[in-house]
């Protein structure tokens, strides 16, 4: 029994979809509802409710199918109704090469209303095929950039502040003073390196130094 001011499961499922449930669907949904043990209050009611009426949008899928059908039968019908009328009225007659043209045009119209719909429906779905990659596309690069990106700035934020230290600051006069490369790389004439250290060695015309900061 429902509490006053709370709805069942059926008067919840007319309020939702605005019409009244067929004898059918209220018996499924307390069928349902009995066999899992769903209160009114329970939060699994809402997707009943939808399921249940999708079960009848569904449910009647055939019956439009065949109703379709029946269309494009009786729309075939009277087209060919049209041509043996056509083709009665020029057969006693001196237009014979009426009726062919008239045949060949009712034939180019249907085939080019076919290849509109055939179109269209393709047109329709590549661009729904590029609209959903590109989205991904788009939130994947976004990713990957906001990534690099973090990652480049952390990287600047420490070389500045870095910059500012007194190792820093005297890397930043020997590189005034163009001693920087030459220590890095122990590049300068009677100096060599050997087992990564900078040693010093007789070169044949002395051993040279770097200019101090």
């Amino acid at each position: 029994m429902n509490t006053p001011g709370r709805l069942g499961i059926v008067e919840a499922f007319e309020a939702a979809w605005q019409r009244r449930a067929t004898p059918e669907e209220a018996d499924r949904l307390h069928r349902v509802q009995t066999l899992l043990g769903v209160k009114d209050n329970d939060a699994i009611l809402v997707l009943m409710v939808a399921l249940e009426h999708y079960q009848g949008l569904y449910s009647a899928m055939p019956a439009r199918i065949e109703e379709a059908a029946r269309t494009a039968a009786a729309e075939t019908k009277r087209t060919a109704e049209s041509l043996a009328n056509t083709a009665a009225q020029l057969a006693h007659s001196d237009l014979v090469d009426q009726l062919g043209k008239a045949v060949n045009q009712v034939a180019r119209d249907a085939a080019r209303t076919q290849q509109w719909k055939a179109l269209g429906a393709g047109v329709l779905t590549t661009v729904i095929t590029l609209l959903i990659t590109g989205c991904l596309a788009f939130q994947q690069g976004k990713q990957a950039g906001l990534g690099e990106g973090y990652k480049a700035a952390r990287h600047e934020a420490a070389a500045a502040s870095w910059a500012n230290t007194p190792e820093g600051q005297l890397a930043y006069r020997l590189a005034l003073v163009g001693s920087l490369q030459q220590v890095a790389r122990c590049s300068k004439p009677g100096w060599r390196v050997k087992k990564g250290a900078c040693l010093p060695y007789s070169a044949p015309d002395g051993l040279h130094g770097w200019m101090m900061p």
